[in-house]
């Protein structure tokens, strides 16, 4: 029986870096996965979404050449070939983590883990032995229960990105993040496309004046959004749907795709060996601040303890959870995380919304200056959106900035630097941009924020 330091049962963004740092802190590790080398994250979500989200701006950019002075017809779209692209970039990075996890020492196992204890697993017909083992099986698609959802065409994120042709028309049920991204996606391709959110808005964890300029953009490129809506029922039709929707005048739509995105599931199976204490209405893995869960040496981090559901934070407890095996004292705060949305315009977000900082300070500086008003968006021609600020008023320390705009997954982390650092208005008002760029905006608000804005008037 082969006998290891550290066993990770999944190779996604937590899981493969936890691997890699393990190893290099001269831990034996062993690393299982049963689909690909980068999870969900590499392989169906993240990157391949992203790379398609690049093929809309560039059709968006076509569609609108011609107010910068160029004559161009509508080009025919490939998606074949665009999904062959989306692939290529997929195996290259997923081929690229592998090389990473070989050249550390990291033995990878393909196959699908079963845990039999605290100190042992099989996998692929293999016994494995180790001292502790860190869980980072992710999650899944979940399908909520609507009759008729197990209708055969009925589609996830994970189906959507194999599609080898563009719908007439989709469906998105669910207008959180995801959902958001296919819509911008095939509206730019030329699906007609409605997004149906259950709760007032959508991406709902956003601040709200994000949610509503993300709204208009979305509408004013053709997509249909209803907020406050569910859908009751759907049926298969002459390979049409039709779905039934409460909270909506015209209560029946009908298209030729659904997608559905209204959340995750964490993915247990394999695991009901070790009798884990769970959290979050016993559904996900229940942790520690040092990822320890309620067997000794087990650890869990990434999606499957329902913490924060993004590859960037998985990674960060990778990283840690490795170092704390090793004998550090490493934790992870949760208090300063960027969020990012790839649509057009793009969404950056971290800290306190202005809600969110109301409720929890009271007295706020908040400055948002227009995108319009800066140079270089208008040189661009993506005027669209806006960059706030908030701080608290007692001394000026940031608490939440917010961008929807050009580059805005870019700039998020200058803000997230500056909060990181405990950083106030000031620090960013003393800190020479460079012009002309779109990270002045953060600049700007932060004058805004004071009341002595430079370049709007003082009531904008």
């Amino acid at each position: 029986m082969d006998k290891y330091d550290v066993a990770i049962i999944g190779a996604g963004p937590g899981g493969y870096v936890a691997a890699i740092r393990s190893a290099q802190l001269g831990l034996k590790t062993v690393i299982i996965e049963k689909n690909k080398i980068g999870g969900t994250c590499l392989n169906v979500g993240c990157i391949p979404t992203k790379t398609l989200v690049k093929n809309a701006e560039i059709m968006h950019e076509i569609c609108r050449a011609s107010d910068r002075g160029f004559k161009i017809s509508i080009p025919e779209i490939d998606m074949q070939s665009m999904i062959k692209m989306k692939n290529r970039v997929v195996n290259q990075l997923s081929g690229g983590v592998q090389m990473l996890l070989k050249a550390n020492g990291v033995e990878i196992i393909a196959g699908e883990a079963e845990v039999l204890s605290g100190e042992r697993l099989s996998v692929s017909g293999k016994d494995i032995s180790f001292k502790n083992l860190i869980i980072a099986t992710g999650s899944s698609n979940f399908m909520p229960p609507i009759p008729g959802i197990d209708s055969q065409g009925i589609l996830t994120s994970t189906e959507m990105l194999d599609l080898d042709h563009i719908p007439e028309s989709l469906a998105i049920i669910g207008g959180g993040v995801i959902g958001c991204e296919f819509a911008t996606i095939f509206s730019s391709f030329g699906s007609k496309v409605t997004v149906i959110e259950m709760l007032p808005v959508i991406v709902p964890m956003m601040d709200k004046d994000i949610s509503n300029v993300l709204k208009s953009s979305l509408a004013a490129n053709g997509v249909n959004i209803l907020t406050n809506c569910k859908v009751s029922k759907i049926c298969n039709e002459n390979n049409l749907f039709k779905l039934k929707i409460e909270g909506v005048k015209e209560d029946t739509i009908e298209v030729s795709k659904v997608m559905v995105s209204v959340g995750r599931n964490a993915n247990l199976k394999g695991l009901e060996a070790l009798s884990l204490d769970m959290d979050y209405g016993n559904k996900y893995i229940k942790v520690n601040d040092r990822f320890e869960t309620s067997a000794e040496h087990v650890y869990a981090i990434g999606d499957v303890t329902g913490k924060m559901m993004l590859a960037h934070v998985a990674s960060s407890q990778g990283i840690a959870v490795a170092e704390n095996i090793a004998g550090k004292q490493t934790g992870v705060s949760y208090d300063i995380v960027p969020s990012c949305i790839y649509t057009i315009p793009e969404i950056g977000s971290v800290g306190l919304t202005e809600e969110a900082a109301r409720e929890g300070y009271g007295e706020i500086y908040v400055g948002k200056f227009p995108m319009a008003a800066c140079g270089k968006a208008q040189a661009m021609g993506e005027t669209i959106g806006f960059t706030k600020l908030i701080a608290d008023k007692k001394d000026g320390t940031v608490l939440g900035c917010h961008i929807i705009g050009p580059n805005a997954t870019e700039l998020i982390g200058q803000a997230t630097a500056v909060m990181k650092k405990s950083g106030t208005l000031t620090d960013i008002i003393e800190t020479i941009h460079a012009h002309p760029t779109i990270s002045e905006t953060i600049l700007e608000a932060a004058h805004l924020a004071y009341g002595e804005p430079i370049h709007v008037m003082k009531n904008s």
